[in-house]
């Protein structure tokens, strides 16, 4: 067997295989391709033939039992057993550890070991050098060094002893990453098995416990543009999800770091909250020190973040913020399905509301016109039936008919009012041909008499050209179903109706007086008139605003395009 005489003795020589060695830690993604890289590198600044690394796989004493080849750049070499060490190379491994890691050496390893022709794998090794491999306080497994021609030396230990300590690196590198690339598998079919949002983020804030180690943590979603709401919380043992009445309301604009998270969608680690002076979060100065926020996706926007805290300064770093920052990226599509499933049940529950609504609509419009048939009109033509037989009797008895006739004229009058009353309210014949500030401003006078209060209407920037007849007619109804709403609801004594056109925007406004209400929970509710409002708006492709409040009245707002949202219709 030829040995290797290379031997890089200088510091420069030194310094380079250990650059070398660090390189391959960094840019290698494999344990296996790490250890040879390494090995070559200390092979030649010893001076060695052959090299191994050896694992323990037990949990008996280091060195004794338990120790597996993994890696071997051996030159016919024969470690004594297919995958594991000989007797000789073990009591070695075993010398290493008593001597407190450091290496440990033989140069006279065949003495007393019979020699035989050398088979397939080579001959046993001449002397060796083996140096314990630590992770984490504990012997993972040990470099070998063998069959140095001039037999090593005192000097060899220290240079080994380093090369080891790169292993270790090595070692803790593979284990994070598979076991970091394994947790986040698990997380992300975890996360991917429910499509209810609070499920989700509870498996999320759970799973991410199990990957960066904290104390206290909590996800906040983002319900407004400037409001968050905590909705579940870590308090220590449990992952516990918060009921709707029970989780705390943030206005982000007093919280600048976590205002700061959500506007620009970077994480931020906070070392010590005692000594930051921008934090302005309620914490227990006692339990949470380090702090960690990292920005939750969704739907390519900032929808939350998650909270992280550690009872001690300094305990954050890097990688826990990579490993936060992965798992919030995995746990994206996930949030972004909940929201989407959330978002699509919500809007059938609408559609469902809605069409409950039309068909009570349709039979209490049904039920109001034949009412206004009955009592009306058909009360009028069986009073002119009558009159008419009255005319007969008085014509054949020669009487004057002329009082008769009057009459009857009258009644057949008052018929064609109503009918035409019930017609306008259907649909006003103003709206079709003269348009609609014409039709909202006779509409306008008609509900102030029909109603008994103030109707004030005024109009802008109509200068003759008509709208979109779908647009229009949108627009009336709109008019009518706030008006409906503040009958049956307000209790108002003046109504301000106002229509303004803007270059290619319209705008109406529905202004009244009334007793208000709390927005949030009314479209929160059945109330289906305000639903249907935000239905006719977002068909016609524009916005609905509602501002009001207990006492202080309610201001209705459309604004949509002048242009007809449904030009192919």
């Amino acid at each position: 067997m030829c040995a290797k005489t290379v031997f890089l003795g200088s510091r420069s020589g030194n310094i380079a295989a250990f650059r070398a060695a660090t390189r391959a830690v960094l840019e290698n993604h494999t344990f296996a391709d790490t250890a040879k890289a390494i090995l070559m590198e200390c092979e030649n600044t010893v001076g060695a033939g052959a090299s191994f690394v050896a694992l323990s796989t037990a949990d008996s004493t280091p060195g004794t039992e338990g120790i597996a080849l993994a890696v071997l750049n051996a030159d016919a070499v024969d470690l004594g057993a297919p995958a594991g060490l000989s007797a000789p190379l073990r009591r070695l491994c075993a010398r290493a550890v008593k001597r407190g890691g450091s290496a440990a050496f033989s140069n006279h390893l065949s003495q007393g070991v019979e020699t035989s022709t050398p088979s397939e794998q080579g001959a046993a090794p001449r002397n060796a050098l083996c140096s314990a491999v630590r992770v984490g306080g504990e012997v993972a497994g040990f470099l070998g060094l063998l069959n140095k021609a001039t037999g090593f030396v005192a000097s060899d230990r220290e240079l080994a002893g380093a090369f080891a300590d790169l292993l270790g690196v090595a070692m803790l590198k593979s284990r994070t990453l598979n076991g970091f690339d394994e947790a986040l598998r698990e997380a992300t079919l975890a996360l991917t098995r429910s499509l209810d949002r609070e499920t989700v983020l509870t498996t999320l804030l759970d799973r991410l416990h199990l990957m960066v180690p904290f104390d206290r943590g909590s996800i906040m979603l983002l319900e407004e543009t400037s409001r968050i709401s905590v909705r579940a919380v870590f308090d220590g043992q449990h992952v516990v999800r918060l009921a709707p009445d029970e989780r705390p309301q943030l206005d982000m604009t007093k919280h600048p770091i976590v205002q700061g998270i959500l506007t620009t969608g970077t994480a931020v680690l906070i070392s010590d909250l005692r000594a930051h002076p921008d934090w302005s979060l309620t914490a227990d100065r006692s339990k949470e020190v380090s702090w960690l926020g990292v920005p939750l996706f969704a739907l390519g926007n900032v929808a939350g973040l998650f909270a992280l805290s550690k009872g001690e300064p300094d305990f954050f770093n890097r990688e826990h913020l990579r490993l936060a920052e992965a798992l919030s990226s995995q746990a994206s599509v996930a949030v972004e399905n909940a929201i989407l499933f959330e978002q699509m049940q919500v809007s059938t529950a609408r559609m469902q509301a809605l069409s409950r609504r039309l068909v009570d609509v349709q039979e209490t419009e049904r039920r109001h016109i034949a009412r206004e048939l009955h009592d009306e009109a058909g009360q009028a033509l069986a009073s002119l039936r009558y009159g008419l037989r009255l005319l007969e009797r008085e014509i054949d008895q020669g009487q004057s008919v002329s009082a008769r006739v009057a009459e009857l004229m009258k009644g057949t009058d008052a018929v064609i009012d109503g009918l035409h009353r019930l017609a306008a309210d259907l649909r006003p014949a103003s709206l079709d041909h003269l348009g609609l500030e014409a039709a909202l401003r006779h509409y306008s006078r008609t509900a102030a008499a029909k109603f008994g209060f103030e109707v004030r209407f005024k109009a802008r920037g109509f200068t003759g050209k008509r709208l979109p007849m779908g647009l229009e007619t949108a627009l009336f109804r709109v008019v009518q179903e706030a008006m409906t709403n503040v009958v049956r609801h307000a209790h108002a004594t003046r109504i301000d109706i106002l229509l303004e056109h803007r270059g290619d925007r319209v705008m109406l406004m529905v202004e009244d007086d009334g007793g208000g209400f709390e927005p949030d929970r009314a479209q929160s509710g059945e109330h289906f008139g305000l639903l249907g409002l935000q239905e006719r708006a977002e068909a016609l492709g524009g916005t609905l605003t509602i501002e009001s409040k207990p006492g202080a009245g309610t201001t209705i707002v459309v604004e949509v395009a002048s242009a007809d949202p449904n030009p192919d219709r």
